[in-house]
C-alpha cells in the first residue's frame, strides 16, 4: 500500500472512530446506572468491531455502528421527550411505516433533528466510503474465520446469561420503569421481554367471593337507547395546571348538568401518548398492563385475543357498533383491531372524505358522524346504535405562534409561564374550546332526535408540549395524586339516567357504568367488572382488596376465559 492511501485510510479511520465516539458518549451519558453503562458500551464497541472485520474497513465499520447507536439514541430520546414512554424493540416493526414518518413531519423540532442527523450521517458515510480502499484478505475463508471470531464477543455480551446477566436479571416490569434512567439498556433487554404474559391466579381463587355467575340478566327494554362514545385524544380539564387561572381556563364540557348521569376524574394507564392502550382498556374493560410490556402494543398483541367487549356485548342486544376513526385505517392496525373487538363498521379518516387528519377538527368528525348516524337510521330504523368516534385535532403539535390565534385566545393564558407554555397552553384552550363546541352540537344532534340517546366523551393521555407538560405544577381534587395519568369523563343522557360516580375511575370500568346508566343489561363479564367497580372504588390494578382482586383475575381469565393465552 502506497503512503497516500495509508494517509487516506488513517483519515477515514480517524473520522470514523471520532464519529462511533461522539455517538457511544452521548449513548452513554444517558445510561445512569454503571453496569447499564458498561453493558451498552461493550456491545456497541463489539458492534463495531464486528462490522469492520466484515467490511474490511475500519472506517465504515465504526462509522456505520456510530449511526446504529446514535439513531438508537436519538429515536429513544425523541420518544421519551414526546410520548414519555422508551424505546422498544417491537417500535422497530410496528411503527417503521409511512406513518411514524408523516407524524415526525408535523413536529418540526422532532422532523429537525432527524433531516440533520440523516443528512449528517450521509455525507460523512459517503466521505469515509471514498477514502478508504478495502482490506486485502488472503482467502474467502481467512475472511469468514475473522468474522466469526469478530461476531463471538458481540453474541456472548447480548446472552441473557452471559458477563452482564445481572443486567439481564431485572423483573420484568422493572426495566421499563428503569427507562428514564437507562432508556437504551431498557430498549436493548426489550428484545427477550416483550412477550404477552396474562395474570397468574390460583386454582379456585374465584369462588371466594360473588361475583354475579348466577344473577339474573334482565331482557333489554324495548326501547333501547343509541350510545355514542367520543375519545378525546390528549384532552383533560386545564384547570389541572395551576397556572392555567384565568376564566379561559373553564369550560363547559367539563361541569356537569341535569342531563349528566355520572361524571368525574379519569384515570387512564398511558401519558404522552399511545391512545390505543386506552381504546383497549375502554373496549375490553381491562387495563393493558395487566400483560407485561408487550401490551403497549394492544392493537397487535392484544386485540386479537381479547374476547369479552363492549361492542360484543351490544351487538348480543342487537345494536349496530360503528367506529369513525380520524386517522388511516392501517395506522397502529386500527381496522383490523376494532375488527377484533367487534365492531360491524369502521370509517377511517380516507372512508370520512378526509384528505389530512392532521387539519380534521373535532366539528368535522362530529359532522361526519351526523351523517353516519343518519344514514344507519335511514337503512334501519328501529336498530339501536353503538357509534364510537376518536379525534386528534389536541394531539399537537401546539405550536402556532400564540398571536396568530382568534381573539380571546391571542391572549397569554398563565403569565408566570414562558413564552413556549403560553405559546403551548393559548393553542391547547383554544382547540379545547372547538372540542367543546363540537360535543355541544352532537348532543344537540343526539337528544334532540326524538329517541333515547346516551353521549359519553372521556379524555386520554395528557399533551406533550415538547416535553413541557410534565413540567407544569399540578392542582389536583382532594386525595388524589399522580396527575399525569389524570384525565377526565362525564356521560350525559335525555331520559333521566343516573349511575354512580368514582373518584377518580379507572378507564377499565368505563364501559360498565356506561351500560348501567344506559340502563342495559350485563353479560356475566361486565356484571363481575361492575361489582369489582363497586366493591374497590373504582380503582381497578391498585384496588386495596389483594384477595378480592385475585378472585376477579381467577373468574375472568379462569372461569370466563375473557382472554386467549
Amino acid at each position: 500500500m502506497d503512503r497516500k492511501n495509508r494517509v487516506l485510510r488513517l483519515a477515514a479511520a480517524v473520522i470514523g472512530v471520532g464519529a462511533f465516539s461522539i455517538a457511544l458518549l452521548r449513548l452513554a451519558h444517558t445510561e445512569t446506572d454503571l453496569p447499564e453503562r458498561l453493558y451498552c458500551t461493550a456491545l456497541a464497541g463489539s458492534l463495531a468491531a464486528f462490522l469492520a472485520v466484515l467490511l474490511g474497513r475500519l472506517g465504515s465499520g465504526f462509522l456505520i455502528a456510530g449511526a446504529v447507536t446514535g439513531g438508537l439514541w436519538l429515536a429513544g430520546a425523541l420518544k421519551l421527550a414526546y410520548l414519555h414512554e422508551p424505546l422498544l424493540a417491537p417500535d422497530l416493526v410496528y411503527f417503521a411505516g409511512g406513518s411514524t414518518f408523516d407524524v415526525i413531519a408535523h413536529y418540526p423540532a422532532m422532523r429537525d433533528k432527524c433531516l440533520a442527523a440523516i443528512a449528517g450521517g450521509l455525507l460523512l458515510a459517503v466521505l469515509v466510503w471514498r477514502l478508504e480502499s478495502p482490506a486485502w484478505w488472503r482467502s474467502r475463508r481467512a475472511r469468514a474465520a475473522a468474522c466469526i471470531g469478530a461476531a463471538l464477543p458481540l453474541l456472548v455480551l447480548a446472552w441473557p446469561q452471559g458477563p452482564f446477566r445481572t443486567v439481564h436479571a431485572v423483573d420484568t416490569w422493572a426495566f421499563i420503569e428503569q427507562a428514564q434512567r437507562n432508556p437504551m439498556s431498557t430498549f436493548l433487554r426489550s428484545f427477550s421481554r416483550m412477550r404477552v404474559s396474562a395474570p397468574a391466579y390460583a386454582p379456585g381463587a374465584a369462588d371466594a367471593f360473588d361475583w354475579g355467575a348466577g344473577a339474573a340478566v334482565d331482557a333489554a327494554p324495548a326501547r333501547r337507547p343509541d350510545l355514542v362514545v367520543v375519545l378525546e385524544e390528549s384532552t383533560l380539564d386545564p384547570r389541572q395546571w395551576t397556572a392555567c387561572a384565568v376564566p379561559r381556563c373553564t369550560f363547559a364540557m367539563f361541569e356537569p348538568d341535569e342531563a349528566t348521569a355520572a361524571a368525574g376524574p379519569l384515570r387512564v394507564h398511558t401519558y404522552g401518548g399511545a391512545t390505543w392502550t386506552s381504546e383497549f382498556a375502554f373496549l375490553a374493560g381491562m387495563p393493558h398492563t395487566l400483560f407485561g410490556p408487550a401490551g403497549i402494543y394492544a392493537p397487535y398483541n392484544l386485540a386479537p385475543r381479547v374476547r369479552r367487549t363492549l361492542p360484543r356485548q351490544l351487538a348480543a342486544l342487537g345494536y349496530r357498533t360503528i367506529a369513525l376513526y380520524p386517522a388511516p385505517r392501517h395506522f397502529v392496525r386500527a381496522g383490523d383491531a376494532y375488527a377484533e373487538y367487534g365492531f360491524d363498521a369502521f370509517y377511517d379518516v380516507e372512508d370520512l372524505g378526509f384528505g389530512d387528519m392532521w387539519s380534521v377538527t373535532d366539528l368535522d368528525m362530529v359532522h361526519a358522524l351526523e351523517s353516519v348516524i343518519e344514514r344507519e337510521r335511514a337503512a334501519a330504523p328501529g336498530r339501536p346504535l353503538f357509534v364510537m368516534m376518536l379525534t386528534m385535532r389536541q394531539h399537537g403539535p401546539h405550536d402556532a405562534p400564540i398571536d396568530d390565534l382568534p381573539p380571546p385566545w391571542n391572549e397569554r393564558p398563565a403569565p408566570s409561564l414562558g413564552e413556549a407554555a403560553n405559546r403551548a397552553l393559548g393553542n391547547y384552550l383554544h382547540r379545547l374550546h372547538q372540542s367543546g363546541e363540537a360535543l355541544a352540537e352532537l348532543r344537540r344532534f343526539l337528544f334532540g332526535a326524538g329517541r333515547p340517546a346516551a353521549l359519553a366523551h372521556f379524555g386520554d393521555h395528557h399533551p406533550s408540549f415538547d416535553g413541557l407538560e410534565e413540567t407544569l405544577a399540578r392542582a389536583l381534587p382532594d386525595g388524589l395524586s399522580d396527575g399525569r395519568s389524570l384525565t377526565y369523563y362525564r356521560i350525559d343522557s335525555n331520559f333521566g339516567a343516573k349511575a354512580p360516580a368514582h373518584r377518580p375511575l379507572d378507564i377499565a370500568f368505563l364501559a360498565g357504568l356506561l351500560l348501567d346508566a344506559a340502563g342495559l343489561p350485563k353479560d356475566a363479564y361486565f356484571e363481575a367488572n361492575a361489582r369489582l367497580r363497586e366493591r374497590c372504588g373504582g380503582r381497578y390494578a391498585d384496588c386495596p382488596d389483594r384477595e378480592m382482586l385475585a378472585s376477579y383475575f381467577a373468574y375472568v381469565f379462569g372461569t370466563l376465559q375473557a382472554f386467549a393465552r
